[in-house]
Formats: structure tokens, C-alpha cells, sequence
């Protein structure tokens, strides 16, 4: 595990350079899908002003997401030290990236379908700096994929030299099938719903075998990914419902 690179005097956090080294190959992939659904340059240009408030503001609401998780009291020092909830993050960017797509007077559908794989893609190279910086970890496992975590890391301090569950690296994997699945087996219209579901799915099965703190809503019998995770299958199915009501009354 490395939490820090190393460059001269320059320290750079191995969490952060996976989640840049992520959005690099997302704006490039996202360039080559603008290409391809013939996206105008005027609407290119706006659509990325949308993505970069999504971004920051995301970023925000991953953290707070992360403190009312955990019951932390909403003040600056927490707010600067505290950690990230990744689907706290994806929530708060989805309305952020509607009401930009709304005031911008963007297709937000035709937007919404085109991020998708990007987001992933991001979401496996963050998984991967999770990896390295400790957190997300599973729980002790005699399984052939459990690792030992180094003296002074967070899994170290609550398993010692166990072997524990790689749940960063099991959704990192996920994550980058769910891409390649999106880009060449899925229809454009129909990536949504592959997303929700599987990504739920994933997320409410993988969090089963998780040992780090996960804060609560309320409930002990699953923990707030797991219940937003439910909510992403319930989206799903109504989306489904939805569409083939629609091609009835069309049909």
C-alpha cells in the first residue's frame, strides 16, 4: 500500500492522482463519444461547463454526505479532514448536472447517457486509490484474494495482520466490466438502467462483506449505500415499467 508519491519535496496522495489519472481518461473517452453522437461544438462547450460544476460541487457533497453519515458536527475542521462518500458524491452531481443542463437549455437525456460510462471509469480508478490509501476495506477472510494491510494503515489498526477482504480492488474490477459492458454491449438509450441496476446491485452485495465505518441512517440492518443502492434497483425496475408502457401506447 502506498498512500503518498513521493517526488522530490512533493508529496501527491495516491486517492487523488487515481481520481485525476480517472478523469483524464474520462474527458477523453467523453471527447471520442461527443464525436460520435455528433454533439455541436456550441453544446460540447457548455455541456463541459456543466461537467466541471458537477465535479467540484459533487466533490462537496461527497464529503458532507460523509458527515451526515457518520453524525459528524457540520464545521469547517471536519468539513477539511473528513472523508468521501462516492454515492453522496453521485447524488449531489446529478442534480447539479441538471439544473446545469436545464439552465444551459441542454438535451439533459441525451447528456445524462453520454456521462455514464465515464463516471464509471472514474469510479474504478477511484476505487483503486481507495486501495492505496487504506480506506473501504473489507472484512477478515480466509478466502485466496484476502490481504494483509501494512502496520499504521486503517485496516491494520482494526485487523491487525489479518487477511481481509480487497472490496476497493472487487469494485474497481466491476467497475471497469461495467464500462466495457456499457460501450459494447449496451444501447445508448438503455444505459441508464443498466448502470443503476447492476452498479446497486454490485454496491448492496459488495458492502455485505465491507468492516469500515459506514455510518447509518437510522437502520442497522443495512448501511446507507446499501439503502441508496436498493433505491438505484427501485429506479430501475420503474424506468423499465416505464419504457415499455410507453412503447405500448406508441406501438
Amino acid at each position: 500500500m502506498l498512500q503518498n508519491l513521493e517526488f522530490y519535496l512533493i508529496s501527491i496522495p495516491m486517492y487523488n492522482l487515481l481520481i485525476g489519472i480517472g478523469l483524464i481518461f474520462g474527458f477523453l473517452f467523453l471527447e471520442k463519444e461527443v464525436k460520435k453522437y455528433k454533439v455541436s461544438f456550441d453544446e460540447d462547450y457548455k455541456l463541459k461547463l456543466v461537467i466541471i460544476a458537477t465535479l467540484i460541487l459533487g466533490f462537496l457533497g461527497a464529503r458532507f454526505f460523509e458527515m451526515f453519515y457518520h453524525d459528524m458536527e457540520f464545521t469547517f475542521e471536519n468539513f477539511k479532514n473528513g472523508g468521501f462518500t462516492l454515492l453522496g458524491g453521485v447524488i449531489t452531481g446529478f442534480f447539479i448536472f441538471l439544473i446545469g443542463n436545464l439552465l444551459f437549455k441542454l438535451n439533459f437525456k441525451k447528456n445524462l447517457l453520454l456521462l455514464i460510462p465515464p463516471l464509471v471509469l472514474v469510479q474504478g480508478f477511484g476505487r483503486i486509490g481507495c486501495f492505496f490509501a487504506g480506506c473501504c476495506y473489507g472484512g477478515v477472510t480466509d478466502s485466496f484474494l484476502g490481504i494483509s494491510f501494512p502496520e499504521g494503515s486503517i485496516p491494520f489498526l482494526e485487523h491487525g495482520h489479518a487477511k481481509v477482504h480487497p472490496t476497493q480492488l472487487y469494485e474497481a474490477a466491476f467497475d471497469f466490466i461495467l464500462f466495457f459492458f456499457l460501450i459494447s454491449k449496451v444501447k445508448f438509450e438503455k444505459r441508464l438502467p443498466v448502470y443503476l441496476f447492476f452498479y446497486g446491485l454490485f454496491r448492496l452485495s459488495v458492502e455485505f462483506v465491507r468492516s469500515d465505518a459506514r455510518g447509518d441512517l437510522g437502520t442497522t440492518v443495512l448501511s446507507p449505500s446499501q439503502i441508496i443502492s436498493v433505491l438505484f434497483i427501485i429506479i430501475t425496475l420503474f424506468l423499465i415499467f416505464y419504457q415499455r408502457k410507453m412503447e405500448k401506447i406508441q406501438g
